[in-house]
């Protein structure tokens, strides 16, 4: 736990030092290392299962849809470039001939881009969605690190309430998990919510009020939840631990960025229909 709390803090530290030496394009490379990164680990999952993911060109595909969903014009350049990489990926697994076990290829592929890097990009067009309805690069990366940081807390607060009052377990494939600790876990991620746009309102929408903050939380809290139960349906299929063991206490970058997969995307469309 100490080295868990330990890890959480000196990542928090790191961003928090990147972001005000580099602004936004600091936020932009973190997102694309930390998908790449990830997508990798799950790339490596689906290998101990028996597939084959094409790795090099995954990753490529991957890397693309990062960097350019901030720097190639237009709200839409993630879901672009991911049409495009759908294509080349098809077009290269034709060339290759569908073969038999070349959907063992394919398949886990195309997943891992439209899993990880794809939907982790959702993190870079909260920045580009308030860029582009007047408000500055900072307001846009407070929104995304609001959305991380609300998505983490259900994941911390699950685990400390779960450890004191966990009694009733929330799924099979996460047996440690109970519904207590989630509700906990939501309830702090409201109140991480309010906090930080209460402490950082100078960066914060001027219709982004406590209230909506708390119910924004709630179904970024869920959704935290299940990405991470995702994540171990994956590492229980491949029979690990952890995905890595990169990070002490916390274990690979999956580990990590699980609860922000299904958080990132979900976090964008509430900011877009209910504040701009």
């Amino acid at each position: 736990m100490q080295q868990r709390i330990f890890s959480f803090a000196a990542l928090w530290t790191i961003l928090a030092i990147s972001l005000w030496l580099f602004g936004v394009h600091a936020g932009v490379f973190l997102v694309a290392i930390l998908a790449f990164l990830t997508q990798l680990e799950l790339y490596q999952l689906f290998e101990k299962m028996g597939l084959k993911p094409m790795k090099k060109i995954g990753l490529t595909a991957g890397a693309v849809i990062s960097i350019g969903a901030y720097y190639i014009s237009g709200i839409d350049s993630g879901n672009d470039l991911f049409v495009l990489s759908f294509v080349v990926l098809t077009l290269t697994i034709i060339r290759l001939d569908l073969q038999a076990g070349r959907l063992r290829s394919f398949m886990p592929t195309l997943f891992g881009l439209l899993y990880v890097p794809y939907l982790l990009h959702f993190l870079i067009k909260i920045v580009k969605l308030a860029e582009l309805n007047g408000e500055s690069a900072a307001t846009g990366m407070f929104l995304a690190v609001w959305t991380v940081a609300v998505a983490k807390c259900a994941d911390v607060g699950g685990l400390l309430v779960g450890m004191k009052l966990g009694k009733t377990p929330l799924s099979v494939i996460s047996p440690k998990k109970t519904y207590e600790g989630a509700a906990g876990g939501i309830a702090f991620s409201m109140l991480i919510g309010i906090i930080l746009t209460g402490v950082f309102h100078t960066l914060a929408p001027a219709n982004f009020s406590w209230w909506l903050c708390a119910l924004i939380a709630i179904p970024i809290g869920i959704a935290s939840i299940a990405s991470d139960l995702v994540e171990s349906a994956f590492k229980r299929q491949a029979d690990v631990k952890d995905s890595g063991k990169i990070i002490p206490g916390i274990g690979g970058i999956f580990d990590l960025t699980d609860s922000l997969i299904l958080t990132a995307p979900l976090g964008y469309l509430f900011f877009k229909y209910m504040l701009f």
